[in-house]
C-alpha cells in the first residue's frame, strides 16, 4: 500500500487528533482578531478623534491584508513548508497584537492591522491545508469542519471577553490579551505540529526521509524505506500551475463559489443585527442577534460535517449553498414579526451562511496536488476575501440608492443558488490520486 493511501485509510491517531485540535485554535484566534478592530472601534476612534472615513479605512485593513496574504504569501508554505509558515504566521500576528496595543497613532495602527491581515490570511490558507493532509479519508471533511468553527467561537468569546476588558481597562487591553493568546500557540505549534509528509515528499529538504519517518512516528505509522520518484517537476510558476491546464477550471468554479459565499456571509454578518434595530427593536436585540448569528454559524459547520462525513462532500455542499439561499429568504421575512420570530431566523441565516464555508474549507485542498496547494487554497480563500470586501461596500452603496437592508436578502438569494450550481460542476477531488508512491519499509 502507498504511504498516501495508508494513512487516508487508517484510524486517526491521538496525534492527529491533536493537530486538528490546534488547528482549531488557531482558527480562534484568527476569529478574534478579526473582531477585536470592531468591538473596539468606539473607544479608538473616541481617542483619536477619528472620522468615518478614517475609521472605515482602520475597520476594513485587515480583510485587505487578508486577501494579500491568502492570494499572494501563503504560497511560501509550497516552498519552505506547512510547519514553519504557521510558526512564523503566529509569531507575526502576535507581534502585530502586541504593537497595536502600544500603537502610538493612528497611522502607526493602520499599517500594524494590514501587516497583522497579511499574516492571518496566510495562516488561515495553510492551516487548512495542514489540516486536510493530517486527516484521514473518513474523518477529513468532519476535521476540516470542526476546523472551520475556530473562527465564530473565536469571534464569539472575543467578543465577550474584549467587552469586558474594553469596560474595565480600555480598547488596549484588548489587543494585548491577543497577543498574550497568540504568544501560548507558539510552543504549541512547535510541540505538537510535524513538517507536513506531502511537502516533504515532494520538495525533498535535507533529510527529507528522516523527518518523514519522524512524523510517521509519531502518528503511529510504520517508517518507510526510501523517499518516493517526485515524478516530472512543472516549469511553471505555481501561480501559473494552478490556472491552466486541469487546474485552471477547479480554481475558477472554485474561487467563483468562494467569492459568493464570502460576499454572502459578510454581508449577512453586518447587516443583520443593524436589521434587527432598524426594524423597531432595540440596540440590545441586535447585539442579541448578532451573537445568535455567531451561534447559528458554529451549529451549521457542525452539521455540514456531520454529512460530510457520511456523503459525498461534493453534494452535501450543494445542497448546502441552497439551504443557504433559503435561509436568506427567511430571515428578509421575518423582521416584521416577534422578536423571538426574528432572533430565530438571525441564528438561521448564520447557520445558512456558514456551513457551505465550512464545506468549501474541506473540498478545496482535495482538488490540488502537494506541490501547489498551499497556492491553490491561498488563491481560493484570497478571491472569497475579495468578496467580502467587496461586499458592504456594496450594500451601502445600494441602501444609499434606496434598497432596504431587507431588499439585499432577497438579492442574496441568487449568488447563493448559483453557487450550488459551480459546485455541482466540479469533477472529483485529485487528493487520493496523487498519493506519494512510496514503498513501506517490512
Amino acid at each position: 500500500m502507498h504511504l498516501k493511501d495508508r494513512i487516508e485509510d487508517s484510524t486517526m491517531s491521538r496525534r492527529q487528533v491533536g493537530i486538528i485540535a490546534i488547528c482549531t485554535a488557531l482558527y480562534m484566534i484568527d476569529g478574534f482578531d478579526v473582531l477585536v478592530m470592531a468591538f473596539s472601534a468606539a473607544d479608538v476612534s473616541r481617542e483619536w478623534d477619528l472620522n468615518g472615513a478614517k475609521l472605515g479605512f482602520l475597520l476594513s485593513a485587515a480583510l485587505v491584508g487578508m486577501a494579500v496574504g491568502s492570494i499572494f504569501v501563503s504560497t511560501i508554505a509550497d516552498v519552505i513548508g506547512r510547519q514553519k509558515t504557521l510558526l512564523i504566521g503566529v509569531c507575526v500576528v502576535a507581534l502585530g497584537m502586541l504593537g497595536a496595543a502600544f500603537a502610538p497613532s493612528y497611522e502607526v495602527l493602520l499599517i500594524l492591522r494590514v501587516l497583522t491581515g497579511v499574516a492571518i490570511g496566510t495562516l488561515q490558507a495553510t492551516i487548512n491545508v495542514f489540516a486536510s493532509e493530517f486527516s484521514n479519508a473518513k474523518r477529513r471533511s468532519t476535521a476540516l469542519a470542526i476546523v472551520s468553527i475556530g473562527q465564530p467561537i473565536g469571534g464569539v468569546l472575543g467578543g465577550l471577553i474584549t467587552g469586558l476588558l474594553i469596560t474595565a481597562f480600555g480598547w488596549r487591553s484588548a489587543f494585548l490579551f491577543g497577543a498574550l493568546a497568540t504568544l501560548i500557540m507558539i510552543p504549541l505549534v512547535l510541540k505538537v505540529l510535524p513538517e507536513s509528509i506531502d511537502y516533504l515528499a515532494v520538495r525533498r529538504p535535507a533529510n527529507a526521509l528522516e523527518r518523514i519517518n519522524k512524523t510517521l512516528r509519531s502518528i503511529g505509522q510504520d517508517p518507510v524505506s526510501e523517499l518516493p520518484d517526485p515524478g516530472p517537476r512543472s516549469e511553471k510558476s505555481r501561480f501559473a500551475d494552478v490556472l491552466t491546464g486541469a487546474n485552471a477550471r477547479r480554481t475558477i468554479l472554485l474561487s467563483l463559489a468562494y467569492f459568493i459565499l464570502m460576499a454572502s456571509f459578510y454581508f449577512a454578518n453586518s447587516w443583520t443585527p443593524k436589521l434587527i434595530t432598524a426594524s423597531g427593536f432595540s440596540a440590545q436585540d441586535g447585539i442579541n442577534a448578532g451573537v445568535l448569528f455567531s451561534v447559528g454559524a458554529i451549529a451549521g459547520a457542525v452539521t455540514l460535517g456531520v454529512f460530510g462525513a457520511r456523503y459525498e462532500m461534493r453534494k452535501v455542499l450543494a445542497v448546502f449553498f441552497v439551504v443557504g439561499a433559503a435561509t436568506f429568504v427567511a430571515f428578509a421575512n421575518s423582521t416584521e414579526g416577534s422578536l423571538p420570530l426574528a432572533l430565530f431566523a438571525a441564528a438561521l441565516v448564520g447557520f445558512g451562511s456558514n456551513a457551505p464555508i465550512a464545506g468549501m474549507l474541506a473540498i478545496s485542498p482535495t482538488y490540488y496536488d502537494s506541490e501547489v496547494r498551499s497556492t491553490a487554497l491561498g488563491l481560493v480563500i484570497g478571491m472569497g476575501r475579495v468578496g467580502a470586501i467587496v461586499s458592504p461596500i456594496l450594500a451601502g452603496t445600494l441602501i444609499d440608492g434606496g434598497w432596504t437592508p431587507g431588499d439585499l436578502y432577497f438579492l442574496f438569494v441568487i449568488p447563493m443558488g448559483l453557487g450550488a450550481v459551480v459546485i455541482s460542476m466540479l469533477g472529483a477531488p485529485v487528493l487520493r490520486s496523487a498519493a506519494a508512491k512510496v514503498p513501506v519499509a517490512h
